[in-house]
């Protein structure tokens, strides 16, 4: 059976929930049910753009609290340095945050959305794990 092709029109926070549930994620909904918690290697939460064009995945990671400010910049420009496919930055906590969007527009089916959910959690941990040379995420 061919995988149906999801358009931005037709996609939900429920549609991406069931999806990544069928794919044998560990999901939930926020308590404000703003966005989706994935609970895998990793936790990270995956939500939709305002116009709902692309679906944003992002994951947190605590650093130490006594980590310099500029060893913090500096794991973040390594991995921005050295992995094209996640974007790394200092979040407003100082916690280190990685993210990744899936274009929607045109139409995604939902393996691609699956696969490219996967991609982003093996990435990230393994972008945190090579760059963090001063063993400050926590």
């Amino acid at each position: 059976m061919p995988d149906h092709v999801l358009h931005p029109e037709d996609i939900t926070l429920q549609t991406i929930l069931q999806l990544l549930d069928d794919a044998l994620f560990e999901v939930e909904l926020d308590e404000e049910n703003q966005s989706i918690l994935l609970r895998e290697e990793i936790l990270a939460r995956v939500r939709l753009s305002d116009n709902n064009d692309r679906l944003l995945l992002i994951c947190y990671y605590k650093m130490q609290e006594d980590a310099e400010r500029l060893d913090r910049l500096e794991l973040v420009n390594r991995i921005n340095d050295q992995y094209v496919l996640v974007r790394a930055a200092i979040g407003d906590e100082d916690e280190l945050w990685l993210d990744y969007a899936i274009v929607l527009k045109g139409g995604v089916t939902r393996k691609q959305v699956a696969q490219a959910v996967r991609m982003f959690l093996k990435i990230a941990e393994v972008a945190v794990k090579d760059c963090d040379e001063d063993n400050i995420v926590t």
